[in-house]
């Protein structure tokens, strides 16, 4: 999973990193990878050298965009929000504790909004977990006494391979919160909408003045950046790890159209492929502006793309731990998370 801290400002990071799961030490806590300086920081040890809570574990850790980390500690039956890059001053936001046992180690955890830490009130932040293979989700104002689990239906999918009438649930894939709503499967003719009133009400955007694709498997990821919304498109043949093209849009609400960009300013746009897509200050961590980056951590390397000239580059992470990401079910992209369009 990929988290930053932006606990101080909406892009105010200081230290990016990645949180690399089963390493091949046999820890059951996850690693951390400081971006900026390319080393890993080892099991349970923050930037600073300050050791973490043994709460974390691979199973029960899940990382927003937003910089704070949602721990679900069985031990102690309590869940909370975790700021990481604080670990030393133990900074975090007490949640009501969340009841389900065996959730997914792979799962997407997102804050509808910063939570302000100034005041005592949080009720405006809704935290929202999303199970990987299940149409479930999870949620719960920071002020709430308790989680609800709800069971969604947003239609099915065809699977032809399987045989005529063989279909399956459709799924939440990527997701961003944006201005108090939740955007999610983002593709060039529809953007499903969530919103919490209080309980959730799925809806649609069909987008108008469709883009024509090129062929091949595209893959689209969601970025909420400075209040806005876009889509970061990656297009490969058969080999996911090759991207042959790729594009950054931005969402013109106005007018429901996706307008393809080539400049986002001193941000970088992280990429996790199977948690959330998140916005960086570029000068205040340290990284290549006006970027896109993709984590491969099952090849140790991360993938730059450079939106302004179309370049890519590779830089090998030869530090980080050893990881079975690959292996993990949920870890590569499904089918249904692609867009074919041979």
């Amino acid at each position: 999973m990929t988290s930053t801290d932006a606990s101080s400002s909406r892009d105010g990071v200081h230290v990016p990193y990645l949180a690399l799961k089963k390493n091949a030490a046999g820890s059951d806590e996850p690693v951390l990878f400081n971006l900026s300086e390319t080393k890993a920081i080892g099991g349970g040890i923050d930037q600073e050298g300050n050791r973490i809570s043994c709460a974390l574990k691979n199973n029960n850790c899940w990382a927003t965009p937003q910089g704070w980390v949602l721990v679900r500690d069985a031990a102690s039956s309590s869940t909370y929000l975790l700021d990481p890059q604080s670990i030393s001053n133990r900074r975090r936001i007490e949640l009501p504790h969340l009841p389900e046992e065996n959730l997914p180690t792979v799962c997407t955890c997102l804050l509808s909004e910063f939570p302000d830490t100034t005041t005592v009130q949080h009720d405006t932040c809704l935290v929202l977990l999303i199970e990987s293979h299940a149409p479930v989700i999870h949620y719960c104002h920071i002020d709430d006494a308790k989680w609800t689990k709800h069971e969604y239906d947003i239609g099915t999918q065809d699977l032809p391979d399987l045989g005529n009438g063989c279909c399956e649930k459709l799924i939440i894939c990527s997701i961003a919160a944006c201005e108090g709503k939740f955007y999610f499967n983002g593709g060039f003719r529809e953007l499903g909408v969530l919103e919490f009133c209080p309980a959730p009400m799925f809806s649609s955007i069909a987008i108008r003045d469709a883009i024509p694709q090129p062929p091949g498997f595209q893959r689209e990821f969601l970025v909420e950046s400075q209040e806005e919304l876009y889509m970061v498109s990656l297009l490969s043949h058969y080999d996911m790890d090759i991207v042959y093209r790729f594009h950054v849009y931005k969402m013109d609400f106005s007018t429901q159209e996706w307008r393809e960009v080539d400049d986002i300013g001193d941000r970088v746009f992280m990429l996790s492929s199977w948690y959330f897509g998140a916005s960086l200050s570029a000068q205040g961590c340290g990284l290549q502006p006006n970027c896109v980056y993709v984590p491969y951590p099952w090849n140790k390397c991360i993938k730059i793309f450079n939106i302004k000239d179309g370049t890519e580059k590779v830089l090998n992470l030869d530090e980080a731990p050893e990881s079975d990401l690959a292996s993990c079910p949920g870890c590569f992209w499904r089918l249904a998370r692609l867009r074919a369009t041979f």
